[in-house]
């Protein structure tokens, strides 16, 4: 008999102004949590078997999309930086 384990579902709500970000926000979010099956909608839903504490993995949902919008939102800049510091 095949080992069935329990799926484990939540739901993270994400606002208008981090849309944009989903995306990339899910490829630094997989890397952690390879296992968690992630479906995009109105709301991102993230489905594991693991035994994870949920709170956990929307927490880290939320990070990597802050982290995807801070590193968008300043590219520009660093690369500015970046260009001044090298004499570019």
């Amino acid at each position: 008999m095949g080992d069935r384990s329990e799926k484990h579902r939540c739901t993270v709500t994400v606002g208008p102004e981090f849309r944009a970000f989903i995306d990339n926000a899910i490829s630094r979010f997989s890397y952690l949590h390879p296992s968690v099956e992630i479906t995009v909608g109105a709301d991102v839903t993230l489905v594991t078997d693991a035994k994870v504490d949920l709170a956990d993995l929307v927490r880290d949902f939320q990070f990597a999309l802050y982290r995807q919008k801070i590193y968008a939102e300043t590219l520009s800049l660093r690369t500015t930086l970046i260009e001044g510091v090298m004499n570019r």
